[in-house]
Order: structure tokens, then sequence, then C-alpha cells
């Protein structure tokens, strides 16, 4: 029996297709195409969300399509949707998410340049909008069913109704940020494990336009590493940190078949929680020095004094995840492997549904 599939078709298409498919560029120079009549704005340093968030607030028109463009402290954000709890969220959900890509696991930098974000109100719309960003690379994002990406620093969405929108918004909206600010690309299970941990959110009880980013609050997730785990499918430790989405999408695999990638993406956000979590927080300090060091451009030269020339280059050749975990968690990857294990059966055990639902680590008593 398969899981129920709670998970967002966009998470699937956007994460799987791009994180795969095209791979996650880093890039810190200011994207060239100009795709309204608004100029871009500065970014201002060290901002916290804080009423009023919208800075700017003007007419933009993309093709015969009548918008606006909300300039924040962080964001430029072009919509052409006429109004509605998306774009009046907008503004403080993607600052929101700002501050808890900076502060959740790692104190990071912020970005030096505005990051541009576009909200289409149609997916013919935003096929356009993609084939003019991206020109000649435009074909691979056209496979997106639903949702949107990231792309050289730029978060390209079309209306999937509220939630959908917003949770394919914070994932990728990670990617955009560390297109835009690191230094260093880190490997992808580090990438996508940290991207799903920034999904979880709640809306504020206190206040309903305010997000609440909180890294358990993700039942999707949850559900498919207990379903993956039940089964006896989790993948060696070893494996998962080479694997790709790509190879994933082209070669299931792993007794996965059409659900390999989905099952890949709970195991990289398990890993992560498990990073943050297990042994007492014994591995926290571990993680936080990998996103510093990414952000920093430090990554190569850390792995290469932990473990040697041949070491380091693997990991600036082929990105490859394993070399990265043996210099910040450990070179046991057997002894680890097995504490991850245990890790996730304690964490999906029965009984703990409900205090993911409400947002709380199942490690709590």
């Amino acid at each position: 029996m398969k899981p129920v599939d709670h998970t967002p078709t966009a998470w699937k298409w956007a994460a799987w297709t791009l994180a795969g498919l095209i791979g996650l560029a880093v890039s810190s120079c200011s994207p060239s195409t100009n795709v309204g009549t608004a100029s871009p704005g500065a970014v201002a340093a060290e901002p916290a969300p804080a009423a009023p968030l919208v800075v700017t607030d003007e007419a933009w028109t993309f093709d015969d399509a009548a918008g606006r463009v909300y300039r924040t402290p962080s964001y430029a954000i072009y919509t052409t949707m006429s109004g509605g709890m998306i774009v009046d969220r907008a503004p403080s959900f993607l600052e929101h998410a700002l501050s808890n890509y900076t502060s959740a696991i790692a104190p990071l930098p912020r970005p030096t340049r505005t990051m541009e974000t576009y909200l289409l109100s149609t997916k013919a719309q935003w096929q356009k909008l993609t084939r003019r960003l991206l020109g000649d690379e435009a074909d691979p994002f056209l496979r997106i069913e639903r949702g949107g990406f990231s792309h050289k620093g730029r978060g390209v969405f079309f209306d999937i109704g509220p939630r959908d929108t917003f949770v394919i918004a914070a994932h990728e909206g990670w990617h955009q940020y560390v297109q835009t600010t690191f230094r260093e690309t880190m490997p992808v299970w580090l990438d996508e494990g940290v991207a799903t941990v920034m999904e979880g959110f709640r809306w504020d009880q206190a206040d309903v336009t305010v997000p609440k980013f909180m890294p358990w609050a993700n039942l999707e997730r949850w559900q498919t590493l207990q379903w993956t785990n039940q089964r006896g499918n989790l993948m060696p430790l070893k494996t998962l940190l080479r694997t790709t989405p790509q190879e994933l999408i082209t070669d299931p695999g792993n007794g996965g078949g059409d659900w390999a990638p989905l099952m890949y993406y709970a195991q990289v956000w398990g890993l992560v929680q498990f990073l943050r979590e297990a042994e007492e927080g014994k591995y926290a300090l571990g993680l936080r020095e990998m996103l510093t060091d990414a952000a920093a451009g430090r990554m190569g030269r850390r792995v290469e004094q932990e473990l040697g020339r041949a070491s380091a280059d693997a990991f600036r050749m082929r990105r490859d995840g394993t070399v990265v975990f043996a210099a910040y968690i450990g070179r046991d990857l057997p002894a680890l492997e097995g504490e991850y294990k245990a890790f996730v059966a304690r964490a999906t055990a029965r009984g703990n549904r409900a205090k993911v639902a409400a947002g709380k680590s199942p490690l709590e008593p």
C-alpha cells in the first residue's frame, strides 16, 4: 500500500526537475534580462520582518497583462495577480522566509542585492516569462507541471493555490537565496535537505498574515519518510549522499519506482533533521559549519584540510557529498548510518504524527 500523497505536485516537478535536470547554479551576478517596466531597487542592510514591509508599490506590465511590483527590503515581487491572499501575504512571507534561511540552522549572510520573484496569475504567462528569462535554457523548466522554479537568483512561480504556492516559494526560495549569496556550491543532499526543512511553516494564530517557520511542520515529508522506512527502502547513507534527483528520475531503482524521487527528498529532509537534533545535538555544529563555510567559500578548503587533495577534487568536480559529510560530520559512515536509521525509526514511530502536525519535534516527550 502506497502512502497517501499529500505532497503538492509542485514539489515533485519543481524540486525533482530543477535539482536533477538543471542543477543549482550559484551565481553572484545580477540578472541581465529585463522583463518589465520597473527598475531594480537596492537591498537595505540587515532588514528584519516588520511593518511596513512594502517599501514601494508600482505599476508593472508584462506584455499586455497589467500588474504590480512590490519592493520589500530584500525582494522585488513582480505579479500579474490582481489581488487575494497570495499577493497580500507574499511580502511578509518572503521576508520571514529569508530571515529563516539566515538564522534557523546557522548565522548566514543576507543577500547584497535585491532578489527578483515573479508571481504569475496563469501558467501561460509563466511559460512566456520563462522563455524570455531563460532563452535556450528554458525547455527543461517548461516541463514543470505546476508551481515554478528558481534559477540564478530569480524565483518564477504561478498561482497553484495559496498553500502550495507558498510551500514551493519556501523551498525554491532557499535555492534562490543560495544562488544569490553563497560563494561555493554545496553537495546536492545538503542543498536539497535544507530546502525541504525550510518548507515547514504555519500561519501565526495571533496574526494570520505572518508565517511561523517550523522545521518539523511538514507532514508530507514525515509521512513519506515513515512509509519509506516501514518498507525497508531507506537508501544506504553512502548512496543517499551521492544520489541526485536527476538519477532517480531517469532510473528510479531502489524499489521506489515513480516514488523514488519523492522518497529521496523525504530522506534528505530526515538527514538534515538528524544532523540538527540527533544525539543531543552532537552533529549540529558540523551542519552549521557546512553552511557557513559554503557561504564564505571555505568548504573545499576544509575538505582538503581534513581529507586531502583527492577528496577536495572529488567535491569540486563532482559535488561528492560523501567527502563533505566525512569532513564535517564523521568518517565512520556505517556507524553514522546506524544512528541515522535509529533516528528515523524513532522520529517516524506510531504516535508522532500529531506532534509533527503541530510543528513540534517528534523527539520531544
